[in-house]
């Protein structure tokens, strides 16, 4: 396959980063082209994330309230003060 870059100026600045990075100049265009693409579809991501949170909260919501108990009162309930389990 071929890509013609038809502005001097784009090749040069993708040899200089070629040559900086110690790889060839397919390989530096791809590294640079992986990292636009992460930060374009970054958004898309966060999103996905957002509305799994938000099922999961939704989720939440509908459980009974618990017993009102803090941690170290369970933690008291379920061992013994050697650590065993009771």
């Amino acid at each position: 396959m071929g890509l013609s870059i038809k502005r001097a100026e784009t090749e040069r600045k993708a040899r200089a980063v070629a040559e900086r990075m110690g790889v060839s100049l397919t390989e530096a265009i791809d590294i640079a082209l992986d990292r636009t693409w992460k930060e374009l579809t970054a958004d898309e991501g966060a999103a996905e994330r957002a509305r799994r949170r938000e099922a999961l909260f939704a989720y939440l919501r509908t459980l009974p309230p618990g017993n009102g108990k803090s941690l170290q009162e369970i933690d008291d309930e379920m061992y013994g003060e050697g650590g065993e389990p009771i």
